[in-house]
């Protein structure tokens, strides 16, 4: 079977979760309500970032905390949406779309984060429209 594109796992309609953690893990204790996103949704709350803005791992799962009422989200999964984002975004930015034509991902992608070892598509227009927003340090 074909691995699917960062674009189709980006459009997948597979609904979040928000249940009890069932044991500690990471800075989620047992019994906390958590939110298990998908990448519909780390994309929908990029796009609420405004220019000039970034947001960290913990402020960007801290808000989608709040819109779906969970106590926390998963720093996993919504660790592997945000790479489907920024993986979908870099690919349509290396076929030629505009920066305000895509969602903008690089808001949510701090100078040094984790995800900069994982990407594999548009790197380098990913980390342009962090310069182009003044959000390099």
């Amino acid at each position: 079977m074909p691995r699917r594109s960062w674009a189709e796992k980006l459009a997948c309609n597979k609904p979040h979760e928000v249940k009890p953690c069932p044991k500690d893990f990471a800075d989620i204790k047992r019994g906390q309500i958590m939110l298990l996103t998908t990448a519909r949704d780390v994309a929908s709350a990029i796009r609420k970032i405004p220019r000039g803005i970034e947001v960290d791992m913990k402020a960007l799962r801290a808000a989608l905390a709040r819109t779906f009422k969970a106590e926390s989200a998963c720093p996993v999964v919504t660790g592997i949406h945000l790479r489907t984002v920024a993986e979908s975004v870099g690919e349509q930015l290396e076929a030629g779309a505009r920066p305000q034509d895509v969602i903008p991902v690089w808001r949510a992608m701090p100078d040094g984060a984790p995800i900069w070892k994982r990407i594999e598509n548009g790197r380098a227009e990913l980390a342009a429209q962090r310069r182009a927003e003044g959000l390099t340090t």
